[in-house]
């Protein structure tokens, strides 16, 4: 089933069964008067709201805002991600190398994730001790960051597909992700999870451009 062209007219159903790229959902975010800012799942979730007839009111913008005009002096566990203005960049990771013992220190997705749902959620007192037990596992990763992570199917999907034995001998192997990606996408009856049986049963043996294989003798 072709994945068919966005509509205001589409319900929150039609719309969840197919994939939309982040750009694409940027452009429609603007095309209906929404923000086109933020996480792939946050436009999609604007987007969702507007086909249900919900205002999604756009609160992390406003409180980005706050961060980024505020800057702390220092950073220490007590500091507060919002109202102080804590940022990802030398001063933090500096912070953090200082408090592992490390010479170098490198953020993960889900301190980013977790920084962005006290955004969403106005929660003005996290602080970075909170971004610590992240780090350190000892707290759950907030469900903003599972439901932005499935968002990205297409850069796992394509992962798979490279690390697929089976797909070594194929000449161009992006333009045949590409392929098939396009037809497990459009196909809500099909899993955006990369499988080897995908390659025999969407992709017709002439459509696998394989390289020329050296002759045995």
């Amino acid at each position: 089933m072709e994945r068919p062209p966005f509509s205001e007219q589409l319900t929150v159903a039609e719309f969840r069964r197919h994939y939309w790229y982040k750009a694409e959902l940027a452009g429609i975010c603007k095309s209906i008067g929404l923000s086109p800012q933020g996480t792939k799942a946050e436009m999609q979730q604007r987007v969702e709201g507007f086909l249900s007839g919900e205002t999604i009111a756009d609160a992390r913008e406003s409180h980005t805002r706050i961060r980024k005009k505020a800057s702390p002096r220092e950073i220490t566990p007590q500091t507060r991600l919002i109202p102080e203005g804590f940022k990802f960049n030398r001063q933090a990771r500096e912070f953090f190398a200082r408090y592992y013992g490390k010479e170098r220190f490198s953020f993960t997705k889900e301190m980013a994730a977790a920084l962005r749902e006290a955004e969403r959620t106005g929660n003005l007192e996290m602080t970075v001790a909170d971004l610590i037990r992240v780090y350190e596992g000892k707290t759950d990763a907030p469900a903003a960051a599972s439901s932005e992570e499935a968002t990205y199917q297409w850069n796992r999907f394509v992962r798979d597909f490279n690390a697929d034995p089976a797909t070594r001998g194929i000449k161009d192997r992006m333009k045949t992700a590409a392929l098939l990606w396009k037809r497990v996408r459009d196909d809500p009856g099909w899993s955006k999870t990369y499988s080897t049986t995908y390659l025999a049963d969407l992709l017709p043996a002439s459509e696998l451009d394989k390289k020329d294989e050296p002759d045995p003798s």
